[in-house]
């Protein structure tokens, strides 16, 4: 008997099961509402593009913020190491022996001694200060802002010069890179003197005096980001450590990681291996409002396209509403034919989530077509508009940089689908606490 119940869709109870094949047959009527009967099915075309529309919109928009976000990282990043390890109070040889073990570690791309000071650089018409980095020649080569530059494309990387000369010589030779920025501040190009000055006073036989030194700019670096183009320079190590007075010692180790992201996870290890002498450091805690402001700012504008998202689904309310209006006799004749509450309002949340479910499978089929052919549009736009909407010497991109994150699209799917089942509840409870008696009486 129960097995017969099951099959015409009729439960143990004598009534209908819930979601049975007639309650998706009466929804799916409604929803082809003509305009005879209150125009329904032209406000659940309209809720059906609003949700369309909002959610491709917030797709979009997200997507286009982690590109950027993606490319910001790639530049700074990309010059910028993601532990550090400050060895300023540690033995020649146990830096040694750090370097080995944090290069042994998984995930981590490499491990380089940095000697780090400041200086005041001069030529023959200007002069300004600068940070100066001393590294292996090796490490710079090594470095993803130098491979960038592999690229024809990439406006980063090596755009004079050479590193063949970096490092070769006596105590690491004399030629040194500088920054684009930096480059231009002096007025100097690829083999041009530039005199360094440093207010570290080395030994002579007059007494201490300033370190002063004459160098030849054997290649100019773009970077990519202005606070770094505009104030560095580097030097081979070992003329750091004769320069800066620092023997056999250096201040830091620049740890890379095969992911950025994971570098707060490496501090705790890294300073279990370097012991009490060294600090250990990631990235974010050098600007940790800038980082902060990034995560802010991504959360916040999540929020807010989530709330377009619920105000384009809070025209199903008002359809539903309509809908229920319209259909009050027809409710009142099912309740009488022995339709529960639960089966009616069951019929009207299928018309609610259906209208929610369309859009967003739409919303996200047209906001992952418009992410995976941004390159294309802004193209078609560039050409309509006559103008270059974007200029790759301001932003160092040649396109616009977007970036799908599955997890997003995963919430934003699922927050579609909820927010239009929770704005049809209202209509379809009301329709379910209708009165049979009251809705016929003036029929």
């Amino acid at each position: 008997m129960s097995e017969a119940a099951g099959g015409t869709g009729v439960g143990e109870g004598g009534g209908a099961r819930p979601f049975s094949p007639y309650e998706f047959l009466l929804a799916f009527r409604y929803l082809r509402s003509r305009r005879k009967h209150g125009g329904v099915a032209l406000i659940a075309w309209i809720s059906f593009g609003g949700i369309a529309l909002a959610v491709t919109g917030l797709i979009a928009v997200m997507s286009i913020m982690n590109g950027f976000r993606a490319e910001l990282f790639s530049q700074l990043l990309g010059f910028q190491p993601h532990v550090y390890v400050d060895t300023r109070e540690m033995p020649a040889d146990d830096v040694d022996r750090l370097l080995l073990e944090i290069e042994a570690m998984t995930g981590v791309t490499s491990a380089d001694p940095v000697i780090s000071g400041q200086v005041m650089a001069t030529s023959d018409r200007y002069e300004t200060f600068l940070q100066v980095l001393a590294v292996r020649p090796q490490d710079l080569a090594e470095m993803d802002v130098i491979r960038s530059g592999e690229d024809p494309r990439s406006r980063t990387g090596l755009t004079h010069g050479d590193l063949s000369e970096f490092g070769t010589g006596r105590n690491g030779g004399d030629v040194i890179v500088l920054g684009t920025g930096v480059a231009r501040r002096l007025g100097v190009n690829v083999g041009d003197r530039v005199t360094f000055l440093s207010a570290r006073a080395a030994p002579s036989a007059f007494g201490a005096r300033p370190q002063q030194k004459a160098y030849y700019v054997g290649a100019i670096l773009a970077a990519g980001v202005s606070t770094i183009d505009d104030s560095l320079a580097y030097m081979p190590l070992e003329q750091g450590q004769l320069f800066f007075v620092r023997g056999d010692d250096v201040d830091l180790i620049q740890v890379r990681l095969d992911d950025a992201e994971q570098a707060p996870l490496y501090v705790d290890p890294v300073r279990a291996i370097a012991g009490p002498n060294a600090a250990v450091y990631d990235y974010t805690r050098l600007d940790p409002a800038f980082f902060n402001a990034l995560q802010f700012e991504r959360t916040a504008m999540r929020l807010i396209l989530s709330i377009v998202v619920a105000i384009a689904a809070m025209n199903i309310i008002s359809g539903l509403v309509m809908l229920v209006k319209n259909k009050s006799r027809d409710i009142a004749i099912l309740r009488t034919m022995g339709a529960t509450q639960a089966s009616i309002m069951r019929v009207f949340l299928i018309v609610g989530a259906s209208i929610g479910m369309a859009g967003t499978l739409a919303g996200l089929t047209l906001g992952i077509l418009f992410v995976m052919n941004i390159g294309p549009i802004q193209d078609f736009i560039t050409w309509t508009t006559g103008a270059q909407v974007w200029d790759p010497s301001v932003y160092y991109l040649y396109r616009i940089p977007a970036k799908m994150d599955w997890g997003e699209v995963g919430f934003i799917s699922i927050f579609g689908l909820v927010v239009s089942l929770l704005v049809t509840l209202p209509p379809a409870w009301r329709a379910a606490r209708l009165d049979p008696v009251e809705a016929l009486r003036y029929e």
